[in-house]
């Protein structure tokens, strides 16, 4: 069964709201070190992810580039049928990257 992509704004809107979600995240976990960023970043976005997936997604880990710095961190989610397709969530430290691949 072929499945509809989101439209573009649905898009934007999402990535507005996890980039935010992000942020505040960041500001609020910032004095506890970098060390611990890294590490929180992991499991944080894995959160954000599994909340989406309650809803109308179904995300799956595509590739995970953890890094000691988390500003080099990167993890790469899809829904699609196989990994690289679908919309794709592209996290780098805090902040994400939404594209519709087909």
């Amino acid at each position: 069964m072929l499945r509809m992509a989101p439209d573009y704004i649905a898009l934007l809107n999402l990535q507005e709201e996890l980039n935010l979600k992000l942020k505040n995240a960041y500001e609020c976990e910032i004095a506890k070190g970098e060390e611990h960023l890294a590490d929180f970043l992991i499991y944080y976005v894995e959160n954000l992810v599994n909340e989406l997936n309650k809803n109308k997604w179904s995300f799956g880990r595509c590739e995970y580039s953890g890094d000691k710095n988390f500003r080099q961190s990167e993890q790469w989610w899809s829904d699609g049928d196989e990994p690289g397709k679908g919309t794709i969530l592209h996290f780098i430290g805090f902040s994400v990257q939404i594209e519709s691949l087909t």
